[in-house]
């Protein structure tokens, strides 16, 4: 039996599945409507796609906005080598007062550990609020503070363990949503030495000679983050009736080619060896001295002389001194005094 097309119009019309309804506190609407005409949406089959909904929310009315946070690091003369401090600051960005929030700041990665966290709130009703570690994590209350709209408070976080690669989150947690910022502080950590690769060398007795002296200058990177190499100075001390003919060296730099050598009017040999070093890493230079030995010009005191090796005396051996710079990152200054006998060689 056909159905009236009054009837069927109805059938066919779309049908709304609820009443448009109003927050008079905000302005926000929802509202339904269900399509009667597709498929399966008047059966027992999948109903999927036949409610449409929609949301209106008013323009005037704007999510709710967290905190700005930001860290900076605050240089501290006088501390201990692997501490920092820094501040955090965090800004109420909402058009609201912020209250009932908790600070905290936490390692993240590394070996550091927050040793004190500390925030005056007394500019907004509340207390100087701290607590103290060393811990991986430390955190403060708001207490009574309030902070108005486009205020900003301040809070001071203290480390210990800055070795290698660290890295810190301080934040602000406020209405069960949380704000923070890195403070990311890389600290290598490394070690220089330096040895003559051989005790002795012979000349000859009479005349003239050569001799050649190596030794080696070695940087080590202790940590995981990256470090420096230091530019070096050698000083070769030259005795009577020894003269320097040319050094040379490996495993320095690209750029510390050959005129780079050079003897300057006060007798040192400035390199610039300074160079990138990768975390956990070791460099070896290698440099030799070539001299020219002149036997007939050099007395039996002085044959003794360079016959033993003294650190603390120069004129004692065959001695260079080097100067290690301080490279800013991981290596500091440091000078020594590697030294290498000479004796006549016996006919």
């Amino acid at each position: 039996m056909a159905l009236p097309l009054l009837a069927a119009g109805a059938i066919a019309a779309p049908a709304s599945a609820a009443t448009s309804t109003t927050a008079t506190d905000t302005g926000i609407s929802v509202e339904g409507r269900y399509n009667t005409v597709g498929a399966g949406c008047h059966g027992s089959d999948n109903a999927e796609g036949c409610l449409n909904r929609r949301v209106h929310v008013p323009s005037t009315i704007a999510p709710r906005q967290g905190p700005t946070v930001t860290t900076e690091a605050v240089l501290v003369d006088g501390t201990a080598k692997d501490a920092a401090r820094f501040t955090m600051k965090a800004k109420n960005d909402s058009t609201t007062p912020m209250s009932d929030f908790t600070i905290n700041a936490s390692r993240s990665s590394g070996r550091a550990q927050v040793t004190a966290l500390t925030c005056d709130l007394t500019a907004f009703g509340g207390e100087v609020v701290s607590t103290k570690g060393p811990a991986e994590s430390l955190t403060v209350p708001s207490g009574k503070a309030t902070v108005p709209s486009g205020k900003e408070i301040t809070c001071q976080v203290d480390l210990t363990g800055v070795v290698g690669r660290n890295t810190v989150t301080a934040g602000i947690t406020t209405d069960g949503q949380s704000f923070a910022a890195n403070y990311v502080d890389n600290r290598p950590v490394g070690e220089v030495t330096a040895q003559s690769s051989q005790n002795s060398t012979e000349a000859a007795p009479t005349g003239t000679s050569q001799i050649v002296v190596e030794y080696t200058v070695t940087f080590t990177n202790k940590t995981d983050a990256e470090g420096r190499t230091s530019d070096i100075v050698l000083r070769p001390h030259l005795p009577a009736g020894i003269a320097l003919r040319n050094v040379w060296g490996t495993g320095v730099p690209w750029r510390v080619d050959v005129g780079a050598y050079m003897l300057q009017e006060d007798g040192s040999i400035p390199l610039p060896t300074g160079d990138p070093m990768p975390g956990d890493s070791t460099t070896t230079m290698t440099f030799w001295n070539t001299y020219e030995v002149n036997a007939d010009a050099i007395t039996e005191e002085e044959w003794e002389a360079l016959g033993t090796c003294n650190p603390k005396d120069p004129s004692k051996g065959l001695t260079t001194q080097i100067d290690v710079a301080d490279s800013g990152a991981g290596i500091e200054a440091k000078s020594f005094a590697v030294c290498t006998t000479v004796t006549r060689a016996k006919n």
